[in-house]
């Protein structure tokens, strides 16, 4: 289970590579994490760029390859979905809510550009096909994903964030009781 991995030998159990919202984002999120008593550890409010990988063979390794490739990629941007937050079932009774992305073909080739210096080097902790999205909270009770999305549709979120770099994070410690923390800033090549 991901959820409980130990740290590996460069001290993070796992790694995901994202692209942090704009700082107001990054507040309001953390506000509602706050007030619903967020348990597990989450990263500040983000959208993935290649989803949460474990088992590296060099830290140092992963972390120049991805320099190398976010030097070739161009800055992007994030637009959020028409649909607005839903409310997602984790099963076991646990819920989440997300802010569905429109995957755009620049943030495919992201994600394709990163993921082919990834998965030859590491395993998959979760699997499955890429859904850009800007998760709220997860892993909450249905009371508190249902006061989250209460508070959060008081904000004014916007439409979406522009980035121009990459975050390699890793989470120290398990989901619950453990934390993320940024390893190293990737910019991407201006146009």
């Amino acid at each position: 289970d991901p959820r409980t991995l130990p740290n590996d030998r460069f001290g993070y159990g796992v790694y995901s590579l994202v692209a942090h919202a704009s700082p107001e984002q990054v507040r309001l999120v953390a506000e509602v994490r706050e007030a619903v008593g967020q348990a597990r550890a989450v990263i500040p409010a983000h959208v993935t760029i290649r989803g949460t990988f474990y088992g590296i063979d060099g830290l140092d390794r992963m972390r120049g390859l991805l320099r190398r490739t976010a030097a070739s990629l161009e800055p992007a941007r994030v637009e959020f979905g028409p649909g607005g937050w839903e409310l997602l079932s984790e099963g076991g009774g646990r819920q989440a809510c997300a802010l569905p992305c429109v995957t755009s073909p620049e943030l495919r080739s992201l994600h394709e550009a990163f993921d082919a210096v990834i998965r030859p080097d590491s395993h998959d902790a979760y699997g499955g096909a890429y859904r850009a999205h800007l998760t709220l909270c997860q892993d909450c009770t249905r009371d508190q994903a249902r006061q989250a999305l209460e508070l959060i549709a008081r904000q004014d979120f916007g439409a979406g964030f522009a980035f121009d770099s990459v975050e390699l994070v890793g989470r120290v410690g398990p989901a619950f009781g453990g934390g993320w923390t940024v390893i190293e800033s990737f910019p991407l090549a201006p146009s």
